[in-house]
């Protein structure tokens, strides 16, 4: 195995230091196989080599339709290995609108699951008929005269293209949600991913070869990478899950002995419904939270019951880990303090990363004055370099090293952030605003909710409000809202 320049500059030579040095260690795991980090290198080395084969070359997308597995973390690190660009699409999006996504990548490559095989064969007919070729390439057997994982494993491992690709070659693209449309394709460089894994050590506590997390969220989400990726980078074990269960997810916390274990708070609202005490967790000692804003029954629970470490922030596609706002369990429960913490708070910026609140009809520039509450804007060095094929709204959101979430939230005299909810997620009942976040917060908050959801509703009089009604929202918010609770 060659010996990788003093300082990573691309996935290339992160990607190699972090095999070489894990050595006979499982590196990827899932529930059929365990890749050493010896066996990852060499097995990347011979798909990058039948990549390449198949025509991928510098800066060339290579699409995805996969569940999170030891295959496909193989073939995403091997992409970048060929020159070309990793994009994991939505599993669960119609063939109709994945086709679509495959043109719009301009991807001649679709590497796809065995068992999504059926969907993979609908989209590569349906954009073919739309006039765009590209080949697939299974994880699985091979299907006719295809290409299968045995096939890829038969090319002769070569030295990667090292002067096919520098720190600002494109490595990346993460697809955003595309509710309201085609996602957005968030454009990531092999510097910015470097500055990503090197930010992990921030968020999840410090990363070594006696570490492991465990990934059951899907390639498609921003979560992956930006948990993965740190992951591989220091050297730990990565363990994959493809459906999140309770007990699932519980049994391999005690099983494969993780470290760090990241879950959204509606999944440890779920596994809080089971007995813990049935399960050796003692392994853990972060639990990662993002997504969305856990209550302070979440925390205290976690704290008192899965791990002392608690690391609760905020990120997004376009920021990365380096331009996240970070919360331990001292700012949230205020843990080693004589004070009762902030629950709600957010943080503040990781080293390298900045935040700013501005006018939401504003300029960049016209920044609020602190405890106003506005849209969030992010600096850090794992900024996304701008949206694919799409320079207008990349001059939108980017500027001057800075990216408008259209988030919006505030900062406390502490200089603590607190994040409220969308621009585009406001209530307005009788011209009063107020953000559905801000009100399932208050819903849990009582110890009969575990689940809750805040939609606003039309109506002739008041613009939006709902057919239920709660002392406690009317009095705090003095409006009415569409609740959902579980």
């Amino acid at each position: 195995m060659p010996v990788a320049s003093a300082s990573p500059d691309t996935l290339r030579e992160l990607y190699e230091r972090a095999c070489r040095w894990r050595g006979k260690l499982d590196l990827f795991v899932d529930d059929s196989e365990r890749i050493s980090g010896a066996n990852a290198w060499r097995l990347s080395l011979s798909i990058a080599a039948a990549l390449a084969q198949h025509g991928v070359t510098a800066g060339e997308r290579v699409a995805f339709l996969c569940k999170p597995s030891a295959r496909h973390a193989l073939v995403w690190f091997a992409t970048p290995l060929a020159g070309g660009v990793s994009c994991s699409m939505h599993i669960r999006e119609t063939p109709e609108r994945l086709a679509e996504t495959l043109a719009w990548l301009e991807a001649r490559i679709l590497v796809y699951d065995a068992d999504l095989a059926g969907l993979a064969s609908h989209v590569l007919a349906r954009a073919s008929g739309a006039g765009h070729r590209a080949k697939g390439i299974s994880l699985g057997a091979a299907e006719g005269d295809g290409t299968g994982w045995d096939d890829l494993l038969k090319a002769p491992a070569a030295s990667p293209r090292s002067g096919s690709t520098n720190a600002d070659s494109l490595a990346a693209i993460i697809l955003s949600s595309g509710s309201t449309g085609r996602p957005k394709g968030v454009m990531h460089t092999h510097r910015t991913l470097i500055e990503n894994a090197k930010a992990g050590q921030a968020l999840y506590g410090t990363i070594t070869t006696r570490d492991a997390t465990l990934v059951m969220m899907q390639p498609s989400f921003a979560a992956w990478v930006n948990v993965v990726v740190p992951y591989v980078a220091g050297c730990g074990k990565v363990v994959f899950g493809q459906a999140f269960t309770p007990t699932g997810f519980l049994g391999c916390l005690e099983r494969e002995r993780i470290t760090m274990a990241p879950a959204v708070p509606t999944m440890w609202r779920m596994m809080f419904a089971e007995d813990l005490s049935r399960f050796d967790l003692s392994s853990v000692r972060n639990v990662s939270i993002s997504g969305e804003p856990p209550s302070r029954s979440d925390l205290e629970r976690i704290y008192a019951k899965v791990s002392r470490g608690i690391s609760s922030f905020y990120s997004s596609s376009e920021a990365g880990t380096a331009g996240a706002i970070l919360a331990t369990e001292v700012d949230t429960l205020g843990v080693g303090r004589n004070t009762p913490g902030k629950p709600e708070t957010t943080g503040r910026p990781v080293v390298g990363a900045d935040v700013r609140i501005i006018h939401p009809d504003g300029d960049f520039n016209d920044e609020l004055p602190q405890g106003e509450i506005g849209e969030i804007l992010v600096s850090g060095p794992s900024l996304s370099v701008g949206y694919w094929r799409d320079e207008a709204l990349t001059r939108e959101r980017f500027r001057d090293g800075w990216w408008r979430s259209g988030d919006m939230g505030y900062i406390d005299a502490d200089g603590d952030l607190y994040v409220l909810g969308r621009t585009d997620n406001v209530i307005n009942s009788g011209g009063m605003k107020v953000h559905g976040e801000e009100v399932e917060r208050v819903l849990l908050r009582h110890p009969a909710v575990v689940q809750a959801a805040v939609v606003g509703m039309a109506d002739e009089r008041w613009g939006q409000r709902s057919e239920e009604h709660t002392s406690e929202l009317q009095s705090r918010f003095g409006i009415s809202y569409a609740v959902f609770c579980l």
